[in-house]
């Protein structure tokens, strides 16, 4: 015959919720790739937001929480999105910090209907968050903890220490997703292309011990797999994809850098690239998009001031030049 009590249960699953409480961290995930590749539609979906998406200007943030079970205490996730294709880069600094580090996914987001810009958006964007992650990294508080070595730790767990492709895999530091968008738009591509995207994706995805998931926001059944697997990244909950086959059967090269070379060969022969000239976006002050009554009033209100004091100036000195001429 059990000898608890009622109050000894009590505590003791008070205990328990304590600890699993105390093992709840925030996560980090931050959205970049294509300009207008459909990212902030990505982030809407996942966090069940209903209402049209707008432009995003440079760097946004929004949150996304859930309940472990019956537990009361919500998981946060903090979603960071970077605007501009590749023309932002700078403001990764932000989100990717020491603190953000343990926790920290990456979402790239390739528009799929414009592989002319694919690979260049990629390059850039891949080597423009590895150089923040090892900004933080070769710091010397991140030196003091071994940060480096534990994140390196988790990517080879994530992919496999015995992988048979180990001498081709160059880890991410942090977990990351691949995903091509526009899906519907793909599936009427010429099938040739096709391959040599997928094959191609396949690599870059493979290499960096990433997962690549192809999306569509117009596909109800693609749009769920995303969310699984981007819920996974971010509070752990179970997912079954493969982000890491073999490409022993496809690997053109010797190496690991050789490979991306004659990748990357591959890709832009096919697809020659455009770079995309982006231009920083216009003044949002003046952007339907993003009016805001209160604020609105005091920024015309301030222009106005501001333009009283330019004519008070320029009235100043047409008057001392009138002096000086007398």
């Amino acid at each position: 015959m059990p000898t608890d009590n009622l109050w000894d249960l009590a505590v003791e699953q008070a205990q328990k919720e304590e600890d699993v409480t105390s093992c709840h961290k925030d996560s980090t995930v931050v959205f970049v790739g294509s300009k207008q590749g459909g990212k902030t539609s990505i982030i809407y979906r996942f966090v069940e937001r209903a209402e049209n998406p707008k432009p995003t200007l440079a760097l946004e943030y929004l949150f996304g929480r859930r309940s472990r079970g019956l537990d009361t205490v919500k998981e946060v996730c903090h979603m960071w999105e970077l605007g501009g294709g590749t023309l932002f880069t700078q403001l990764l600094e932000i989100p990717i910090t020491m603190e953000s580090l343990n926790t920290l996914s990456i979402v790239l987001v390739l528009d799929l209907s414009v592989p002319e810009e694919m690979w260049f958006t990629m390059e850039t964007l891949l080597h423009a968050v590895r150089s923040e992650i090892n900004q933080v990294l070769n710091s010397s508080a991140a030196k003091t903890v071994g940060l480096k070595e534990t994140l390196m730790d988790l990517a080879w767990k994530r992919i496999g220490e015995d992988h048979m492709d180990k001498d081709m895999i160059d880890p991410f530091p942090v977990p990351l997703l691949i995903l091509g968008t526009k899906y519907d738009i793909f599936q009427d591509l010429d099938p040739e292309k096709k391959k040599v995207i997928c094959r191609c994706l396949r690599f870059v995805a493979h290499t960096n011990g990433a997962a690549l998931q192809f999306v569509s926001t117009k596909v109800e059944n693609l749009v769920t797999k995303a969310r699984v697997v981007i819920s996974h990244m971010v509070f752990g909950t179970p997912a079954s994809y493969s982000g890491n086959m073999p490409l022993s059967d496809e690997d053109p090269g010797k190496s690991y850098s050789r490979s991306v070379d004659l990748w990357k060969h591959t890709f832009t022969t096919h697809f020659p690239q455009v770079v995309n000239k982006a231009a920083p976006p216009d003044d949002p002050a003046k952007d339907p998009n993003f009016k805001e009554r209160d604020v609105d009033m005091i920024r015309s209100q301030k222009d106005k001031e501001l333009e009283q004091y330019r004519r008070d100036l320029d009235h100043k000195r047409q008057d001392w030049e009138a002096l000086n001429f007398m």
